[in-house]
């Protein structure tokens, strides 16, 4: 389910294109494709399909209104691999880039203790850099 304190939700109609001539963004595109097929206003930027209120039909769906918008035959497959809006805006157009998510919000202030007090005697160290991990919210 999209968090609805998602700070990167847009609204409907946040960021109309003002020349409809114009290439279409891609962001602004896959947004307008998600609200049609989930039939909601509000969008979150970087939840899932599925956790935003999809499912497999929907997500058929969803391919079939990108194909159609953009001329491209696209693999419901590549969609779930990329299952957010931002991703599938990447996957639609790789030298896309999009503005950065906004920041998580803190934890809670006992939370934050422990878990800070637990680190503290933590002698071993983690290393800076991991495996790849694929987009989305499947990657999380």
């Amino acid at each position: 389910m999209a968090n609805p304190e998602d700070s990167a939700s847009i609204p409907a109609d946040a960021n109309a294109n003002p020349n409809p001539n114009a290439d279409p963004d891609p962001l602004q595109l896959v947004r307008r494709a998600w609200q049609d097929v989930l039939g909601t206003d509000e969008v979150p930027l970087d939840t899932g399909f599925f956790e935003a209120g999809g499912n497999s039909m929907l997500l058929v769906m969803l391919s079939d209104e990108l194909s159609d918008q953009t001329g491209r035959e696209l693999e419901v497959a590549e969609l779930f691999r990329h299952d957010t809006v931002r991703a599938q805006a990447r996957l639609l157009d790789p030298s896309y880039e999009p503005a950065a998510p906004a920041p998580a919000a803190a934890a809670p202030a006992g939370r934050g203790r422990l878990l800070g007090s637990a680190r503290r005697g933590r002698t071993d160290t983690v290393p800076a850099t991991g495996p790849q991990q694929p987009e989305g919210s499947a990657a999380r």
